[in-house]
């Protein structure tokens, strides 16, 4: 047999015994009867109301006003109270709060005195005939089981009697009445009200307890009765945890986007670092090679000058026989090489000084090809000049650009040993000149490209390269208050750029 029909039939059975007892019982013993189901009443009032405070330790440490208006809200719900008084057990003197139903409406007081506060409930009926009320004293108690609050209700049963009257004599007349639609009252509304209800607060508990990713919607909430007071205590407990997940979440979001950023930056700083490591060990570099270059200029220079000077006075010679002029003219362009590599060294320590005249691009250009590129590597290069010829002339210091420029194109020429294509281009930017040089070769890998400004530092072969055509480069860019970009990738070849600041020249008048 269902819930409902075991209290279908139970309240059936105790209407009808108890309905047919009481119209044959004496006008008295229905007047105790309503005075003790007074009684009763009042006593589920006092733990209703007990149980609508919510009596937990933040509540009991609110102020007294707090705690009134709660009392308040809870007690004018019931009918029937004469008074109403709440004591709150407090260090010194206890709080005490009461609630007096008058004609005009409850009056509430406050007041401080050790109260008699008793670990059980207590229960009377006081008064004569006209004045009688029901009293109960219902403790709330703590886990140990001292009471720290106790509620003290007062409710009318001075029309006892009458009412006992008057229910004798409709009783005989409601018994069978009653006795046959209960069946079908509770049958249809049991399940509307209770049933249903609880059913559905079921289902909702277990969406809840197995782990459903948004919690539903609580039914029942909109009631007025226990039920929902239930339904709406739990929906505001699954708010408060959705509220606990979403403010978490947003913490850990927080907290890890804040960690990202941070580790963003440590980033930086350890790229800013390494890069300012290696800036200083450029510097120390340079420093080195100019304390080499100032020794290899005083030592060698003048020793070459004088070597140069008597093998040029000796191919001079009328009886010098041409055979040993040439021998003497190798001699002569292997002194110059000596004199251009210890020039060099020296160019890669000294401090530059731009000395700036207006120049044609173009034949600065063309110049720095002419001077570069030899024979063999014309006959295997596919060379392309993109020169515009609006460009005309430009303020800047031609050998130092030259040298730039030579130096890009011998390294293009270099990566391109099977071949492939060689393209000069000159641009503006605003008042700025871009000369840039591409090839076709292999390209720059990325951890090379953090080195390849180092000193004596080459993707070359040993015996190749120096490894400080590409520092003096970049001494000279910014020395002409300009920079070099490189775009490269494996595979892909590679473009340097030379961007200095060099206005249009015009000549005056």
């Amino acid at each position: 047999m269902s819930l409902r029909l075991q209290i279908t039939a139970t309240f059936a059975a105790i209407l009808l015994v108890t309905m047919g007892v009481a119209a044959y019982l004496g006008e008295s013993i229905a007047a105790r009867a309503v005075e003790e189901g007074i009684r009763e009443r009042t006593v589920a009032v006092a733990r209703n109301v007990l149980s609508d405070l919510d009596l937990s330790r933040e509540v009991l440490e609110s102020d007294r006003a707090r705690l009134a208006d709660r009392l308040a809200a809870t007690v004018t719900r019931h009918r029937g109270l004469r008074l109403a008084r709440l004591a709150v057990r407090r260090p010194g003197k206890d709080d005490i709060i009461g609630i007096q139903f008058g004609a005009h409406g409850p009056e509430t007081t406050f007041e401080q005195a050790d109260y008699p506060f008793s670990a059980r409930l207590e229960t009377q009926l006081t008064g004569d005939r006209e004045h009688r009320v029901a009293v109960v004293d219902q403790p709330a108690l703590d886990p140990f089981g001292h009471p720290v609050a106790e509620l003290h209700l007062e409710a009318w049963v001075a029309d006892a009697d009458q009412i006992a009257r008057r229910e004798r004599t409709i009783f005989l007349w409601v018994t069978a009445g009653s006795a046959l639609v209960l069946v079908l009252a509770f049958t249809l509304l049991l399940g509307r009200m209770l049933a249903r209800p609880l059913s559905r607060l079921a289902e909702a508990m277990e969406a809840v307890r197995s782990g459903a990713p948004e919690s539903p919607h609580i039914p029942g909430s909109e009631r007025n009765d226990e039920i929902g007071v239930v339904a709406r205590g739990l929906d505001a407990m699954l708010q408060r945890i959705r509220g606990f997940s979403r403010e978490l979440q947003e913490r850990v979001d927080g907290a890890t986007a804040d960690l990202a950023r941070k580790n963003r930056a440590l980033a930086d700083l350890n790229d800013l670092l390494v890069e300012a490591r290696r800036d200083l060990t450029a510097k120390e570099r340079l420093a080195a090679l100019g304390q080499l270059s100032g020794t290899i200029a005083h030592e060698l220079g003048n020793p070459l000058n004088a070597i140069s000077g008597h093998v040029q006075l000796l191919a001079r010679a009328p009886g010098c026989p041409a055979p040993m002029r040439e021998e003497l003219s190798v001699i002569e362009a292997e002194v110059k090489r000596m004199t251009a590599i210890i020039r060099r060294f020296l160019d890669s320590a000294r401090a530059l000084t731009p000395a700036l005249e207006p120049v044609e691009v173009a034949a600065l250009v063309d110049e720095a090809l002419s001077l570069t590129l030899s024979a063999e590597a014309r006959a295997r290069i596919e060379v392309e000049r993109d020169v515009p010829a609006e460009m005309g002339r430009a303020t800047l210091d031609p050998s130092l650009v030259r040298h730039v420029l030579t130096n890009f194109l011998s390294n293009a020429v270099d990566a391109m040993g099977q071949g492939g294509r060689l393209t000069v281009r000159a641009r503006r930017v605003g008042d700025q000149l871009a000369l840039s040089v591409s090839d076709t070769g292999p390209g720059i890998g990325p951890e090379d490209r953090k080195r390849i400004f180092e000193p004596f530092w080459s993707t070359k072969p040993r015996g190749k390269g120096t490894g400080l055509g590409l520092a003096i480069c970049r001494e000279i860019a910014s020395a002409l208050k300009g920079r070099i970009e490189l775009e490269s990738a494996p595979g892909q070849g590679s473009t340097f750029t030379l961007l200095i600041p060099a206005p249009a020249w015009r000549a005056a008048g």
